[in-house]
């Protein structure tokens, strides 16, 4: 079960796992997997506190990063 964290440590993670972003529509990023892949997107809204629920669906749609990435 994921649980809401602060946006800069998901932005941390995302990062330290190769990912990069690029800005979308007011504070949406849109967070892309690894030149490896390059076929994963995950949107993540940059605010304070990011809610179980994105941080969830960011870990569900980023499959292709090692198991336990956001912890």
């Amino acid at each position: 079960m994921a649980k809401a964290m602060k946006y800069r440590d998901v932005e941390r993670a995302l990062l330290a796992n190769g990912c990069t972003w690029k800005q979308g529509k007011g504070d949406h990023i849109k967070w892309y997997c690894p030149s490896s892949c390059g076929k994963h997107i995950a949107v993540v809204t940059q605010a304070r506190n990011v809610s179980a629920g994105v941080v969830a669906d960011a870990i569900t749609k980023l499959a292709c990063l090692p198991a336990g990435w956001l912890q």
